[in-house]
């Protein structure tokens, strides 16, 4: 009863989160003036009515009150408008490119959590030897490491001197490889995917590690150990699982802004993403198109903070709700 009404609760309060978001981004983007008047500013031949008729059409006349509500009432139906600078409309554009972004988030997370796993098990198991010294360098290292460096690293390594993996691009330009788009898209996966899941690697390490180490000196583990529990039940039964409270906030994070987060990314690699998308209509002011993402990784990472403040009670049931 207690975790249905603190899910009722946080629903509640997720709802008006995403209101204030709206209200926040709409009231942003309109501080700008009229985008249509700006893009055609100086193009010749463009007369006052043109601007006027393209402003009603994309619904930007009126005033801002009416316009947030209908744009408000809009996207609760999931209906974003239609993008002005590619004429599409943006749900068909934001699904498209958001799935090319989740072809590459997904597996990167999934590759990271598995390694992180291990590697911060060798060493938190070893604490203060050189493969502890050597793994937490290591991670140090790939956090701070720039994005765009390691993807240049990798095409000129890859692509450049091996000549084994493509470059850029979802899928071939010419001749699939092995004559199948699937075998062709994953082909193309590779590189994007391995510089995502090195960084998410890096840090999901420096966090399960310091984690995994303090609950290894915990009074439960010692008489875990002293009641005859072969070691490895005693660190993956029940030192693991306490350890990764700390992490699943970083997780759900991650979860919650994965079509968000790779811009660097996917610009290093010409994927054809959501985060790609995204820096191109900030740059041409595609006031639809901008809204529609915001407001789509904006509810992301609500129900992603949502779900892990559930799943901490799910493995950790000392957590109470409130």
């Amino acid at each position: 009863m207690g975790t249905a009404r603190y899910i009722v609760r946080r629903l509640i309060f997720s709802a008006f989160l995403i209101i204030g978001v709206s209200i926040i981004l709409f009231a942003m983007i309109n501080a700008i003036g009229n985008p249509i008047e700006i893009l055609l500013a100086e193009r010749p031949g463009i007369t006052d009515e043109i601007i006027e008729s393209i402003t009603q059409y994309y619904g930007l006349g009126g005033s801002v009150t009416d316009r947030y509500f209908t744009w408000l009432g809009a996207i609760i139906r999931f209906d974003f408008g239609t993008s002005i600078i590619y004429n599409l409309p943006v749900s068909e554009m934001l699904l498209t490119y958001g799935l090319e972004t989740l072809k590459i988030q997904i597996p990167a997370i999934l590759i990271a959590l598995l390694v992180s796993v291990l590697i911060s098990v060798l060493a938190a198991t070893r604490q203060y030897s050189r493969i502890d010294f050597g793994v937490i360098a290591g991670a140090m290292v790939g956090h701070s490491l720039p994005g765009f460096l390691l993807g240049i690293l990798l095409i000129l390594l890859f692509s450049y001197w091996l000549g084994v993996l493509p470059s850029y691009g979802a899928y071939s330009t010419r001749n699939l490889l092995m004559d199948s788009m699937v075998i062709d898209g994953l082909w193309h996966m590779v590189l994007p995917v391995a510089m995502l899941a090195f960084f998410n690697t890096a840090t999901l390490t420096l966090l399960l590690r310091a984690s995994l180490v303090d609950v290894l000196r915990q009074d439960f583990i010692t008489a875990a150990r002293a009641s005859g529990l072969p070691e490895r039940r005693v660190v993956f039964g029940h030192a693991l699982r306490n350890a990764f409270i700390p992490v699943l906030t970083y997780l759900g994070i991650l979860f919650g802004l994965m079509l968000g987060t790779a811009p660097v990314t996917e610009t290093v690699f010409t994927w054809p993403g959501l985060g790609a998308l995204y820096i191109m209509a900030i740059q041409q002011l595609d006031y639809p198109l901008i809204m529609g993402a915001t407001m789509i990784i904006t509810f992301m990472l609500v129900t992603a903070t949502l779900l892990t403040d559930i799943a901490y009670v799910i493995i950790d049931p000392r957590i109470r709700l409130a």
